[in-house]
Parts: structure tokens; C-alpha cells; sequence
């Protein structure tokens, strides 16, 4: 996944809160540390399983990418899910960050775990039981630099980052 750094996560949270304020909801904004774009989604253990670790890691170390710009621009809450816990997000990306993760979904899968090579680039603000209605926002952009392996710690909103990697600057 890739964590957002402080500035951005701050103006991702004025963003929410402006989307329940306008839509009237009470749901509970993500917690700072947490905000993030997925890039893929390893499994669903109780157990985190060393061999996992290890695979995942050895996936992200064959991946090279440069730092790249992305752009958010828009709202939605995406359907499906507990009809209590629909996730509202940004949408948006770039061309580098599709890039990174496809590359990243072939070398899971290359070291025997599951990956995927397509997904919908998002930005979790909260989840609610009522959705919004899609809207376009003022564009967030910003330069990602790392890419991180992140273990959540199911139920307890709780993640714990297990390896960064840096992408190096791209010189003109």
C-alpha cells in the first residue's frame, strides 16, 4: 500500500469532513495513520504466517519503480459491502501508480501468492450506511515515494508496517 504522508493525509481528512458535513452523516473519518492507497491485498489470516511475509517481500523487491505524481478528484461510495459499513472514497490515480500495481500483482503471484493486475485506485475516508452522491472535488495531487507492505490486524484497526520500500526521485 502506499501510506500517505502527513500534509496530504490532513487535507484527504478536510476532505471527508467536508463530505459528511454537506451529506449530513456521522460516520467516523479513517484515522490518520491509516489513510493510504491499496495496492494489493496479500490474505485474510488470523495468523500472520512468516512464509507470506517472506514471499510478499521478495515480490516487492523485484519491483522498480521512480517516484510519481497522482491526482484524486473524485467522490464515491462504491456499492456493495454491509449495507451498515459502505466504503466513501476518493478515486483517481495515474498511469505510474496502475503501472506499480500491475507489476506488483505479477510478482505475487510469481512468488505463489495471489495478486491481481487490476483494481480501482482509491483513498478510504469512512464508511457509512448511507452512500453520496458521486461528485467530482478540487484535484488532490501528490508525489508518491514509497510503497509499503502493511499487515492490518483484522477487527482491530490496527496496522502494522512490516517494510518500506523508496522509489527514486525521477530526474528530468
Amino acid at each position: 500500500m502506499v501510506l500517505l504522508e502527513t500534509p496530504v493525509g490532513s487535507q484527504v481528512l478536510e476532505i471527508a469532513t467536508g463530505i459528511q458535513t454537506a451529506n449530513r452523516l456521522q460516520a467516523k473519518l479513517r484515522p490518520l495513520k491509516h489513510l493510504h492507497i491499496s495496492l494489493q491485498h496479500i490474505r485474510d489470516d488470523n495468523r500472520l504466517r512468516e512464509k507470506y511475509v517472506f514471499a510478499a517481500k521478495c515480490a516487492a523487491n523485484s519491483v522498480s519503480v521512480d517516484a510519481f505524481d497522482v491526482c484524486f478528484d473524485r467522490i464515491v461510495t462504491f456499492p456493495g459491502g454491509r449495507p451498515d459499513r459502505r466504503a466513501t472514497v476518493l478515486l483517481g490515480g495515474s498511469t505510474p501508480l496502475m503501472d506499480l500495481q500491475r507489476k506488483l500483482g505479477a510478482a505475487l503471484v510469481s512468488n505463489g501468492l495471489r495478486g491481481t493486475l487490476s483494481f480501482n485506485p482509491h483513498i478510504t475516508l469512512f464508511y457509512s450506511s448511507r452512500s453520496v452522491v458521486p461528485q467530482q472535488i478540487d484535484p488532490l495531487r501528490f508525489t508518491v515515494r514509497t510503497f509499503s507492505l502493511v499487515h492490518s490486524e483484522r477487527g482491530l484497526t490496527k496496522y502494522n508496517v512490516l517494510e518500506s520500500w523508496l522509489m527514486p526521485a525521477k530526474w528530468h
